[in-house]
This record gives structure tokens, C-alpha cells and sequence, in this order.
């Protein structure tokens, strides 16, 4: 695996769409029809199949498509110790005590998927940004962070900790290439400083991709590759191009939308205008979260999927050959 490194011509931004039988062992296990020993079984055998289905690709990177979680964030702030799902509107977290962590399921989680991934395919870890976290609790759980907490900066120092410790442990697991996602348009000055304060910290050999919008990006730093959704309305996007080029990391487009074959054209002169700034050699296509419209079925939202993971396939090819 040395010698498989990011950037990548084609890479994963977003999530899979969930199989419909991942989709039935979640309700199952929620109604108590299956214990988690068995649902985990079926997660792991989805994304089994999913890694192997993108290794036939010709992908270099994989991800487990976020098969082990209905909702990444709620799921990985109520695995540290000191958060918990609101017991009635268990949408929102609510702060119990001061946080932190001792073990978290992600690394285990990550650790199966490099181990499925193979020798000449690198394995890809995305996790919430630390801003990510540190916004949720300020606006779900408001008093209690100021029970807890009444100095922020105090906050800040355990997410630190926090974060520090689960990349370490991935990292030892061998973990080598992070992405990290904020696509919220909450953005304040606190939750910039906490992301430099654990990026500036990094082994100097994991690569770091953050995904977020183009303010966010702008004042992020150590950051190896920059992530933008394209076609969204994100502020200040050509100003974050001379960013990354002064910056020499690497640039990854993210198209809003699955482009089909008569769009191509369209999807090439935007990759054209961003590389009036970006060269080639740091210019990634990724793919995009796949989601199902009110108006197709989820086999049509699949097929989809994979075009447009075929079609980012040869457009690259034809980029650089």
C-alpha cells in the first residue's frame, strides 16, 4: 500500500446510496428483531461487496460508504463520553458532563475495511470535521455547554484531545488519508480555530482532504487537498482556486449532480474553468453523496450512481491521457 497515494485522479467525496437490505437490518435491529452482532454481519457483508464493486472500477481509494451509520454525526458524538441522543426528539445531542473518549467504534470500523481493501487499493477514513462537533453542541445543547463549559476555550482543548486520540489510533491501524467534511454554513471563528489547532498537529505523512465550503477551505490550514460541490452557491469559489494554487494542494471537484451523457460537455467546460487555475497534476474529479429523488425508484437512483462513477472514470482518463 506505500505506493498508493492520494491525490487520485478520481476519488470518493460523498456516500453510497445504503442497500435496501442494510436499509431492512437497521429496522429490524431498532424493533429488536436482530442483535448487533447480526447487523453488523450484513454491514460488513454490504460493504464487502461495495469495495469489491469499486475495485473492478479501477479505483485506487475506497470508503465503506458510510454503510455503518444512518446518521455519521449524531452516531459518532454520542460514541464519546459525555454526549447523548436527546431521548425525545432523538434528532438532537444533548451534553451530560465534560467530554471525551477512551474507544471509538470507528477504528474498528476502519480496521475491517483496510482489511478487505487489498495490497494495491489505499483505504479512505472520513469523519466529521472537529467544527462539525463543536456547532452541533452549541445549537443543541446550548445551556448545558455553558454549564460545562463557561469557558469555550475549554471546549475547544477536549475536542482537541478527542480528535487527536481517534486519529492516532487510526493511524496506527494504518490509517493514511483522512477526509474531513463541514458542508454546514455555519461557520464562526471558533470553529476555524479548533480545525487549525488539530490539523497543525497531523503526522506529516497522513493526507489530509477537507470538504467544505469555500470559506471554511479558505482558512483551513495543513490541508493536503481541498474539497468544493462544485455547482452549489459557495461563497468566494475563485477566490479559494487562487487559494489552493498559491497553496500547491491539490484541487477536488465535486459535481453537484449526476452529469448524464449529453451533459458531458458541460461538465468538462467546468472542470476547464477551474483549471485556469488548478493544474492537472493537482486536479481531482470526485464523486458526489448519491441520493434518491421523490421521482425514481432506488434502482434507478443505483444505476445512476454507478454511471456516473463510470462516466467520472472516463472523463478523467480522457483529462490526462
Amino acid at each position: 500500500m506505500e505506493h498508493v497515494k492520494p491525490p487520485f485522479h478520481v476519488d470518493i467525496a460523498g456516500t453510497f446510496l445504503v442497500p435496501p437490505t442494510l436499509k431492512v437490518a437497521r429496522e429490524q435491529y431498532k424493533s429488536g428483531v436482530i442483535n448487533q452482532n447480526s447487523l453488523r454481519a450484513i454491514e460488513d457483508d454490504e460493504i464487502r461487496r461495495l469495495v469489491e464493486r469499486l475495485k473492478k472500477t479501477g479505483l485506487r481509494v475506497v470508503t465503506d460508504g458510510n454503510f455503518r451509520s444512518s446518521s455519521s454525526l449524531l452516531e459518532f458524538m454520542c460514541h464519546l463520553d459525555g454526549i447523548e441522543l436527546e431521548p425525545v426528539k432523538r434528532t438532537t445531542v444533548r451534553l451530560v458532563r465534560k467530554i471525551c473518549v477512551h474507544r471509538h467504534p470507528i477504528v474498528l470500523d476502519f480496521m475491517y475495511l483496510t482489511g478487505i481493501t487489498g495490497g494495491d487499493i489505499l483505504a479512505k477514513q472520513a469523519l466529521p470535521a472537529p467544527s462539525l462537533v463543536f456547532s452541533r453542541l452549541l445549537k443543541d445543547s446550548p445551556k448545558e455547554v455553558e454549564q460545562f463549559y463557561p469557558v469555550i476555550d475549554q471546549l475547544l482543548e477536549d475536542i482537541k484531545r478527542i480528535y487527536q486520540r481517534i486519529i492516532s489510533a487510526l493511524y496506527e491501524s494504518g490509517c493514511r488519508y483522512v477526509q474531513f467534511d463541514d458542508t454546514t454554513r455555519l461557520i464562526t471563528p471558533d470553529a476555524i480555530r479548533l480545525n487549525n489547532m488539530i490539523l497543525e498537529q497531523l503526522p506529516e505523512d497522513l493526507f489530509i482532504a477537507f470538504h467544505a465550503p469555500a470559506e471554511m477551505l479558505i482558512s483551513t490550514a495543513r490541508v493536503n487537498a481541498y474539497f468544493l460541490d462544485y455547482d452549489e452557491e459557495c461563497c468566494s469559489k475563485y477566490k479559494l482556486f487562487w487559494f489552493v494554487k498559491e497553496e500547491k494542494a491539490s484541487f477536488g471537484f465535486i459535481p453537484f449532480y449526476y452529469p448524464q451523457d449529453d451533459e458531458i460537455d458541460e461538465l468538462l467546460f467546468k472542470i476547464e474553468e477551474v483549471r485556469r487555475y488548478i493544474p492537472l497534476d493537482r486536479f481531482s474529479l470526485c464523486l458526489p453523496h448519491a441520493h434518491v429523488l421523490p421521482s425514481e425508484s432506488y434502482e434507478q437512483a443505483e444505476e445512476k450512481q454507478w454511471h456516473t462513477l463510470e462516466t467520472a472514470i472516463k472523463v478523467a482518463k480522457d483529462l490526462y491521457a
